[in-house]
């Protein structure tokens, strides 16, 4: 920790790779910095240098090729919003970008590439990538891999935020005619979210023929309700069997969260509660 940190702003990703391998344990990277900076304001994180990566023209971009959807590290949430590549191949995303907090000051300054490195509970672009299957770039010491947005959430590892960049973010391809809806909880338009659901479904003849959904907010790490799910495939919702599913969606919260947004019980009940309402609206959303 240092009363003086030094500052640094790389002018390529290779030079940033070379620079965060030459460095200590007390380096952040920023970009947007809607995350970091709070911390440092209040004195809880006093890193001793920083790396500015906002300048660097390989962590910005949006493209789609054969139906996959690329996205810079750097795009902001107001681009997600409202991007039409974003909103033709992945109209959830830019739906969920609609409703994070903060308004327009962060949603114009709040990097997607943050979002994902802060892992915060409470975010809201996580729950829907998982559900869209995305991929992710990282960079570090010079080399850079591939993997899947689920595998890096249980790598403890991966060094983001410290000594490796998230590059960009790919999204697949999307079931034809899919139906999708992320449903959010939130006691007022700004605030973070009691809990959240992303959907994405299709279905034949209003029988269930696949279904993703990812439950948000309601406890340290998005919750995969695939053991839930499996029980709607081959079905056609009614109400009992969507009452079967918000239940067992309950159960899947075993350590719910606790703070100014809910008790941990009253949100473990919300949790199947939106992914109910997630998996209705995306049934009947369906193309």
């Amino acid at each position: 920790m240092s009363l003086y940190p030094s500052y640094a702003r790389p002018q390529s990703l290779a030079q940033a790779g070379t620079l965060l391998a030459g460095l200590s344990s007390g380096t952040v990277i920023i970009a947007g910095g809607q995350e970091i900076m709070p911390f440092i304001n209040h004195g809880a994180l006093m890193p001793d240098v920083y790396v500015d990566i906002g300048g660097l023209k390989e962590l910005r971009g949006i493209s789609a090729a054969e139906g996959w959807l690329s996205l810079g590290a750097l795009t902001v949430h107001r681009e997600l919003q409202t991007d039409p590549m974003v909103r033709e191949h992945a109209p959830l995303l830019a739906f969920a970008a609609t409703l994070a907090g903060g308004g327009r000051q962060v949603h114009n300054r709040a990097t997607l590439g943050g979002n994902i490195v802060a892992q915060h509970p409470l975010y809201d672009m996580v729950p829907s990538l998982l559900a869209l299957g995305a991929e992710i770039e990282i960079a570090r010491e010079g080399e850079t891999r591939r993997v899947t947005l689920a595998d890096m959430m249980k790598d403890t590892s991966h060094g983001l935020g410290s000594e490796a960049i998230l590059v960009r973010v790919h999204i697949p391809p999307q079931p034809k005619g899919a139906g999708w809806a992320y449903e959010k909880l939130k006691s007022s338009g700004g605030a973070y979210g009691s809990a959240n659901a992303a959907a994405i479904v299709t279905q034949d003849a209003g029988t269930i023929t696949s279904a993703r959904l990812i439950i948000g907010a309601v406890a340290d790490r998005p919750i995969d309700a695939d053991a839930a799910v499996q029980m709607l495939i081959g079905q056609k919702l009614t109400p009992a069997l969507a009452a079967q599913f918000e239940a067992r969606c309950t159960t899947l919260v075993k350590e719910p969260l606790s703070d100014a947004q809910g008790s941990g019980d009253w949100r473990q009940a919300m949790a199947g509660l939106v992914a109910r309402r997630a998996l209705t609206a995306a049934i009947a959303g369906q193309a």
